[in-house]
């Protein structure tokens, strides 16, 4: 069998060629008269090295799942036969990889990086020595630029994923769609049409739906992480997983408050308290019982009214504001909101806690509440990920000192993605100001 570096690098020549042959084919159809012949020539090109890259990548995978199949029979002692090692270190055989630990490629690929000072191709020759030869894959077919090395995007998806747990719109139902040229306009219908009554021998009201549109454009989500030189000196899953679950929690709280709260300023997206109608954002600064059931059927009615489809419909407010609620009693001492004890829900409705949601505003004991249908909201998203590295910088800590990485043997961590929030209708948002709701 083929040494499994060579297989690879036929793969990427493949790859290379693929790339090459689709930039000229753009490029032809592109003139204002293209020339056929040549265009020809470039799609057979095209089909060519995409035939050859099929084939190299079909070889790839049969050698890299016989190195993980070796990799997990193999026991402590064992050693295989012919390998020509006498002594030294020999590459570790290619580690099955653990179904629960998603997107750590991305921790394994941080590791590397820094331990290389951000240069691709030694980073993935490393990866390949330590076992991790489907990760050094995947980094070998990443975009290497001036801003670091994006992820390719399969893999941006997982870590997309592992986001939406932690972000409450995404987590509640928002629908995720890419905006491959940075920005993207969706249709809507502003006004549908109407039916009508009529008498015999009546001219029949003519009536048509109007439209307008939503636009999305990229607004730059940044996450700086200082990672311990030790730690990444290691290139073990634990390190991988530390170094993924940091960027995973950095870039998910930044969006979460975003998508709830931001005012669309300063290169931020427009979060839900700022897209809602201004009839649909009320202040209560009561807070009995009689008062928030008034509060929350108003929210609900506003949202219902609009002949929103509430196909995801649910609640966004600070876990000790579900909590008080949870708490009040009727003149009998019973709970006047049982379901939220026994299934998290409100008048039926999902409710869905943000440590996010400030519990200070106003005088300082004010919070808010939302209720939307998100299905209405769209997240657009770039489906990129773009990480970089380094041990030279400094940074800005919470407390607003300088920071030297080099003199505290860190390395900083940058991870940029890109997306834009907006609702298919401002209707579907309406929320309340309260005060005093939290215990």
């Amino acid at each position: 069998m083929k040494d499994i570096n060579d297989l690879r690098a036929s793969r990427a020549t493949a790859a290379a060629a693929m790339a090459s042959a689709a930039d000229t084919i753009e490029t032809l159809e592109g003139a204002e008269a293209p020339d056929q012949d040549a265009l020809a020539s470039a799609q057979t090109a095209f089909e060519t090295a995409q035939a050859d890259f099929g084939k190299a990548d079909a070889a790839v995978k049969r050698a890299e799942a016989v190195e993980a199949a070796q990799a997990s029979a193999a026991k402590g002692g064992d050693e295989q036969a012919g390998n020509g090692f006498t002594g030294g270190a020999a590459p570790v055989p290619a580690q099955p990889k653990n179904p629960a630990d998603k997107a750590i490629e991305v921790g394994f690929i941080i590791g590397a990086l820094a331990n290389q000072k951000g240069d691709r191709e030694a980073a993935a020759a490393q990866l390949v020595e330590a076992g991790h030869s489907g990760v050094a894959a995947v980094l070998s077919g990443a975009t290497a630029g001036a801003g670091g090395v994006t992820i390719p995007q399969p893999l941006a998806e997982q870590v997309i994923d592992l986001l939406r747990p932690k972000v409450v719109v995404r987590n509640a139902g928002a629908e995720t769609s890419p905006i491959p040229a940075g920005k993207m306009r969706h249709a809507r219908m502003a006004t549908g049409s109407t039916a009508n009554y009529g008498t015999e021998a009546t001219a029949i009201t003519e009536s048509e739906p109007t439209f307008d549109n939503v636009d999305q454009a990229f607004k730059k989500l940044t996450a700086m992480v200082p990672l311990s030189n030790d730690l990444l000196r290691m290139s073990s899953v634990a390190m991988a997983r530390v170094a993924r679950n940091d960027v995973v929690r950095q870039m998910a709280a930044r969006e979460d408050i975003a998508f709830l709260r931001n005012d669309g300023t300063s290169g931020t997206p427009k979060g839900l308290r700022h897209w809602a109608l201004a009839a649909n954002w009320l202040t209560e600064a009561a807070k009995t019982a009689a008062v928030v059931e008034a509060l929350i059927n108003k929210l609900v009615d506003k949202v219902e009214d609009a002949d929103i489809s509430m196909m995801a419909p649910g609640w966004a407010m600070r876990a000790s504001t579900k909590n008080f609620i949870a708490g009040l009693r009727d003149a009998n001492g019973y709970p006047l909101y049982p379901s939220i004890d026994k299934d998290g829900t409100l008048k039926g409705y999902k409710i869905h806690t943000s440590s996010q949601i400030p519990n200070n505003l106003g005088a300082g004991s004010d919070t808010e509440i939302t209720f939307c249908d998100f299905s209405e909201i769209m997240i657009g998203d770039s489906l990129n990920l773009t990480i970089a590295t380094s041990d030279q910088a400094a940074f800005v800590n919470t407390s607003g000192d300088t920071v030297s990485a080099f003199q505290n043997d860190l390395t900083l961590m940058r991870a940029i993605s890109e997306h834009d929030l907006a609702p298919m209708h401002d209707e579907a948002i309406s929320g309340a100001t309260v005060t005093g709701w939290s215990l």
